[in-house]
């Protein structure tokens, strides 16, 4: 007798002959269904691999990101006048850039910021709100470099950052560059290529240990253009600075970048500016920095790409002079400013975690001496 529910039986030998059937007409499907599930297993290894490949998250901060460098060029690039700035920037409306040292000239300054920062350690999720402290120390000399139009700028940067929030993401780094550029010595707005190799260290602080080193490879060309506060285009000169309210700038560099702990990578960076002179307290200036980095293929063969936009607005007020009782002694404490800057990263990326955006905000003491 039947069990009560059960519709179907067949004898053994019906068993057999069916379950072969079966077997014969699934076996295309089971084998396309192993086969993919291989595939996508070696896809999650090779992605799980290419991650832990990776250096650690304050190395990766610290080698690959160049957006701090970018705040820092900003704040130097101001237009404002009193306040020294060296001859070498990434932002083309900075004060000198494309212009020729008459003799040698030595320059120092010394930055120090209080701010904000949305996300410390640069990451897709998690990332800690926090207090920005730290410093920025620049030493530059540029000189002509014999009777030709090129002017040879050389500089060592010391530069410390600490999260009161992220101690993890502290870093300290000691860099420099040396860069030939093509100047007219009667035109301050003309076309400015030039070539720079620029190293850098990163330390666990305070310069404990080494976690990162990078050399940069750059080519790259300014160009600028200055007007009036009519939006006349200023006659051109060696030194058209006195004259120019507005400057629209571009710089273009291609990079290639050799680092420890690797990949290597190559850049191509493009940053639009705008300076604004509002009088001889207030000036403001704007750039976008935008880059595309690729990087090296790692060990299994996953190859990074990040594309970097960071929009950047500055606003600086320079202490009057009468505030120190006369212009020598304010020339003696380095013609301080007070600089005001917000900024805004989205960085894409095809690893997730460094897919991430960015808030600053930030009030930085600036002060600049010229030997």
């Amino acid at each position: 007798m039947r069990r009560p529910g059960l519709v179907f039986s067949m004898t053994a030998h019906e068993m057999v002959r069916s379950g072969g059937a079966r077997k014969r007409d699934q076996r295309p499907r089971v084998w396309r269904k192993r086969r993919l599930s291989t595939r996508g297993s070696a896809f999650a290894a090779t992605a799980i691999l290419s991650i832990l490949s990776l250096p650690s998250t304050r190395a990766a901060q610290s080698a690959d990101s160049d957006a701090q460098d970018a705040r820092i060029d900003a704040i130097l690039a101001t237009p404002g006048q009193p306040t020294s700035a060296p001859q070498t920037n990434l932002i083309a409306t900075a004060p000198g850039l494309e212009q020729q040292a008459p003799s040698s000239q030595l320059r120092f300054n010394l930055l120090v910021p209080f701010g904000y920062n949305s996300n410390a350690e640069e990451i897709r999720a998690g990332g800690t709100p926090t207090p920005q402290l730290g410093s920025a120390g620049n030493l530059s000399w540029a000189v002509p470099l014999f009777e030709l139009p090129v002017r040879l700028t050389a500089n060592v940067a010391i530069e410390s950052d600490r999260f009161t929030e992220s101690s993890d993401s502290d870093v300290d780094k000691i860099g420099g560059s040396i860069r030939l550029q093509y100047v007219d010595q009667k035109n301050d707005q003309a076309f400015s290529p030039y070539f720079a190799y620029a190293p850098r260290f990163d330390f666990i602080p305070t310069f404990t240990s080494s976690i990162a080193t990078r050399q940069d490879v750059n080519f790259g060309f300014n160009k600028r253009y200055n007007l009036d506060g009519n939006f006349q285009s200023v006659p051109l000169g060696g030194n058209t600075s006195a004259s120019t309210v507005w400057s629209f700038g571009l710089t273009v560099v291609a990079q290639r970048r050799l680092r420890d702990p690797g990949p290597s990578s190559s850049a191509l960076f493009i940053i639009p500016s705008i300076s604004y002179v509002i009088s001889d307290q207030w000036n403001a200036s704007f750039a976008i920095e935008m880059i595309d980095r690729r990087f090296d293929s790692n060990g299994v063969g996953f190859f990074r790409r990040d594309t970097e936009v960071q929009p950047i607005v500055t606003l600086e007020y320079v202490i009057p002079s009468a505030l120190f009782g006369t212009p020598e002694i304010a020339r003696t404490f380095g013609r301080p400013a007070l600089d005001f800057q917000t900024s805004y990263v989205r960085n894409w990326s095809n690893l997730p975690l460094r897919d991430y955006s960015q808030w600053t905000a930030s009030i930085v003491l600036k002060t600049g001496w010229r030997f």
